[in-house]
């Protein structure tokens, strides 16, 4: 069983120091793909027990719903809307360092991780390109 506030903390941590200034992506299956290409890289901590399923609306980790709601809880991100494609990361540097120590990561290591994690949320927004537009009423 897997501890949805353990992975909420590393995975907010990953993306505060990789990507400082943007926000996470939170809808269109966007993280769930970007875990599932990077799962051979991103520690052990953060993938170990996740799993994925391809349905009708593509890839999907099961466990992200469960884990994005637990970074909410905790207050690692900001409160999600229905209408939000992505959250904002709340915790601090200092924290997100502490968090990446804590699972033996040097801060240097998980700014690349969360570097790669970021590239690959990219890429995977230019594949799907129109479909992240809002749609006028």
């Amino acid at each position: 069983m897997i501890d949805r506030y353990e992975i909420a903390e590393l995975l907010t941590a990953l993306w505060r120091l990789g990507a400082p200034n943007e926000r996470m992506p939170s809808s269109h299956g966007i993280l769930d793909r970007a875990l599932f290409e990077l799962r051979e890289e991103l520690p052990d901590a953060l993938v170990r027990g996740l799993t994925f399923s391809n349905s009708n609306v593509g890839l999907r980790c099961l466990q992200l719903p469960s884990i994005l709601l637990a970074a909410q809880e905790a207050l690692l991100t900001s409160e999600p809307n229905p209408t939000y494609l992505s959250t904002q990361v709340t915790l601090d540097d200092d924290l997100a360092r502490q968090i990446a120590v804590g699972v033996g990561l040097s801060t240097s290591e998980a700014r690349r991780l969360g570097g790669m994690l970021r590239d690959t949320v990219h890429v995977i927004k230019g594949d799907i390109g129109a479909s992240l537009q809002p749609v006028a009423a």
